[in-house]
């Protein structure tokens, strides 16, 4: 048995929540942020048997695209009394990380 942990983008959790639960898969989702933006996320944490890793991480590949978004940096031209420009900088966001850990047991209560 597996421990799916994925961390999606807040834009995908719904329609990866909706397919995963249509694959008769229970999932957990909880809402975070992280990464460079700070970006709204949703981590989901899924015990699954070893069968059906796979079939959610294709899932998890299918709604979790990758794309650009601009957004304003500021940055510092080395000296403690400039301060940067907002300049618009092109950055990759969305896709998802997926970790699988081994389950050696599992108790429900």
């Amino acid at each position: 048995m597996k421990l799916l942990i994925a961390f999606v983008q807040k834009e995908d959790t719904a329609k990866l929540l909706r397919r995963v639960r249509e694959a008769n898969v229970s999932v957990t989702s909880v809402d975070s942020a992280g990464g460079f933006l700070r970006k709204r996320n949703t981590t989901i944490f899924a015990a699954l048997p070893d069968e059906k890793l796979q079939e959610v991480i294709a899932m998890i590949k299918d709604v979790c695209q990758a794309r650009t978004e601009r957004v304003d940096t500021i940055f510092a031209t080395g000296d403690l009394e400039s301060v940067g420009l907002p300049t618009p900088t092109e950055i990759p966001v969305g896709g998802a990380t997926v970790l699988v850990l081994e389950i050696t047991d599992v108790v429900k209560i």
